[in-house]
Formats: C-alpha cells, sequence, structure tokens
C-alpha cells in the first residue's frame, strides 16, 4: 500500500466525517467518533498488479448507543456505493460488507464495527 493510498482513504473517511481518526483516537474526545483501519490485498495478473481490494474497518464509539447508531448510520451512508479519485488515487467503489453492535464495559462505551471493501485502480 502506498502513503498515496493511505492519503487517500484519510481524505476519503474525513470526507465522510471529521471525528474520524486512522489506528488510535486521541484522548479526551467528545463522543462519537470512529477508528479505522485498513488491509490491502492485491490482485495479480500476467501484466502485474492490476487491481487492489482494500478492506476498511471502522469502529464506532460513544457513551449512547443511539449516538453510536447515528454516527453509523452517517458513515455507512457516506460511504456505502461510493467512488471518486482521492489524493490521485482512483476509487471504483466502496461498499459494506458487515456491521456488527457490541459493548465494551471497560470503556463504559456502546461499539458498532462496520466493514467495507474498497477496491482501487492500480
Amino acid at each position: 500500500m502506498s502513503v498515496s493510498t493511505r492519503t487517500g482513504i484519510y481524505d476519503l473517511m474525513n470526507n465522510v466525517e471529521t471525528d474520524v481518526y486512522p489506528v488510535i483516537a486521541p484522548q479526551g474526545l467528545t463522543d462519537p467518533y470512529a477508528v479505522y483501519s485498513v488491509r490491502f490485498e492485491y490482485i495479480r495478473t500476467q501484466d502485474g498488479i492490476a487491481i487492489k481490494d482494500g478492506y476498511l474497518t471502522v469502529d464506532i464509539y460513544a457513551d449512547k448507543y443511539a449516538d453510536c447508531g447515528s454516527l453509523a448510520d452517517t458513515v455507512r451512508d457516506n460511504l456505502d456505493n461510493q467512488n471518486g479519485t482521492y489524493n490521485s488515487e482512483v476509487m471504483f467503489v466502496a461498499y459494506i460488507t458487515s456491521e456488527v453492535d457490541g459493548y465494551i464495559p471497560e470503556l463504559d462505551k456502546f461499539v458498532i464495527t462496520q466493514e467495507y471493501v474498497l477496491r482501487f485502480e492500480v
């Protein structure tokens, strides 16, 4: 995964919602907020790498379940079926593949985890 692709995903996520952070959230945030991570797989052809798929995981946290659900809806509405160019990286499509609700007793927070596939041109 190139720096350009990482920056492109960062731009994409900041277009979705301002309280979304890569890998770890800063301390002292106001709820709700989200943290994302991404894993890439490359599709090889006879001519080399043709397409890279990004598997984006978004964890949404809030003290109240309704707030968690509201931000999850915002993220899904702004990511699912999106395409475009982000930091010169062409994304053919983003689509949601799963969503799971949970609760973290140690943090006293609700969490909704969403997973997406992002397909980029190489």
